[in-house]
């Protein structure tokens, strides 16, 4: 059966939602910088690592979110728009005294602070994977995984290179102060405390014009609380779903030091932070072009195999590049071989990205939509969190500090190796499963579309 074009106001507003999201996550991906800046130690950066587990653990509660709802105000909005407010607010607050607490190294409490915000980004992103499933039931469900992709893209775009650029003082004062013949200041266009604070008053904004939507057609959730916490067991007891976990739970080792050390060891190299936040612009071509050439693909899981040896000889071209940083940093070409090496590494984790996603939306349930996602998203996320803090520690207990990069991507890459020859059958056999061996029962799996 031919499927229906999306309506386009329901992408859009997926993309603005995710959008948000990604600006949260850039500007705390771009706080270890800050952090660094001030000398912050591997350990540190371990520490403050933490931050980004709620989206690993949001299984714990993401039931609550599926069952327990007011029918009058309507199953997502309940959840999303106290949760939209809460975060707009806590940002509010939070960005009076970021920068205080950033100079005075203060690790701990902007753990703390931070890990609550993204708690509270987790449960909104639970809400918004289960809708998203309903919305576009009738149409492809593969969009739900562009529209993340992309609004958090995007955001992360406008939360990490935007800003690393632009609240530079060295950067604003030479490429817009200058021209403009402006007088020099001893800060950019902006501070990380003003971008957090209007951060926050763009989620205020975005839930008051969802508090403002129709609700649509009523939505009814046939299980209990205690039932959709149940069915998580259920789906646990499936050896096809036991198979997917131990593969994204696994799959990670490969590349984790790649992803998680590589753009702090070229600051320690003398990359400045706002460089680094350039060499993002190339980026976001291929990080929006990859998941929208993706909406059409009907074998998703393979895409994601056939991606993972290629990216680990990435990690290791990547590596001995980067350790070349010293001898080649003020020569002509360093940069654009550089973004070129980033090009190719980053269409390599956007495909992969990309298609886990379309791959968990095509197998969901959408009888327990919002939890069955979130089960599955955990998988990836808890697995990459899990290798990001080992790899951190590590690599500050490794002697001497500039040996801990390279050695710990080369151990990589010999586990990624063996974990593929183990896995690619696995993955082949579970891409071939008819969609009712994910389903807790053989229930009709296109439902009703409406908005909230």
């Amino acid at each position: 059966m031919k499927k229906r074009t999306v309506p386009l106001f329901r992408v859009l507003l997926l993309l603005m939602i995710y959008f948000l999201q990604g600006v949260v996550i850039g500007f705390t991906t771009a706080i270890p910088f800050y952090l660094d800046s001030r000398g912050a130690t591997w350990q540190e950066q371990g520490t403050f690592n933490f931050v980004f587990y709620p989206f690993s653990l949001k299984l714990a509660w993401a039931p609550i979110l599926d069952a327990i709802y007011i029918t009058r105000f309507g199953r997502r909005k309940t959840w999303l728009i106290p949760l939209q407010f809460s975060i707009g607010i806590t940002l509010i607050i939070l960005s009076f005294s970021l920068i205080t607490l950033v100079e005075q190294l203060k690790i701990k409490f902007l753990t703390c602070i931070f890990f609550f915000v993204y708690f509270l980004l987790a449960s909104q992103d639970t809400c918004v994977d289960g809708w998203a499933l309903t919305l576009l039931a009738k149409y492809n469900l593969q969009w739900a995984s562009t529209c993340q992709t992309v609004g958090q893209t995007t955001g992360r775009f406008i939360g990490f290179t935007v800003l690393m650029i632009f609240e530079s003082a060295d950067f604003t004062n030479r490429y817009v102060r200058q021209p403009l013949e402006l007088p020099k200041q001893t800060y950019g266009l902006f501070t990380l405390d003003q971008f957090v604070r209007y951060c926050g008053v763009t989620f205020l904004i975005l839930a008051l014009c969802i508090a403002s939507l129709n609700k649509g057609k009523k939505e009814t959730n046939p299980m209990s609380l205690s039932q959709t916490y149940l069915s998580i067991w259920k789906l646990l007891n499936k050896s096809c779903i036991r198979q997917l976990a131990f593969i994204f739970l696994t799959s990670p080792v490969g590349f984790s030091p790649t992803y998680t050390m590589t753009n702090l060891v070229l600051k320690r190299y003398g990359v400045p932070k706002e460089t680094l936040g350039l060499l993002g612009i190339p980026l976001i071509v291929v990080k929006i072009v990859i998941p929208l050439c993706m909406t059409h693909t009907d074998r998703p899981l393979t895409w994601y195999y056939r991606s993972y040896i290629p990216r680990l000889l990435m990690g290791i071209i990547i590596a001995i590049y980067v350790c070349l940083t010293p001898y080649l940093l003020h020569q002509w070409f360093f940069y654009p071989v550089l973004i070129g090496i980033f090009l190719c590494n980053e269409s390599l984790i956007y495909l992969m990205i990309v298609t886990r996603v379309g791959f968990f939306a095509r197998i969901s349930d959408p009888s327990i939509g919002g939890t069955y996602i979130t089960l599955l998203n955990t998988l990836g996320n808890l697995g990459a969190s899990l290798m990001a803090s080992s790899v951190l520690y590590l690599a500050g207990w490794i002697e001497p500090d500039e040996a801990a990069y390279p050695l710990l991507v080369s151990f990589a890459f010999v586990l990624g190796c063996f974990w593929f020859t183990a896995q690619y059958k696995t993955m082949k056999q579970l891409e071939n499963l008819p969609s009712d061996e994910w389903c807790l029962s053989p229930t009709k799996r296109e439902s009703d579309s409406y908005l909230l």
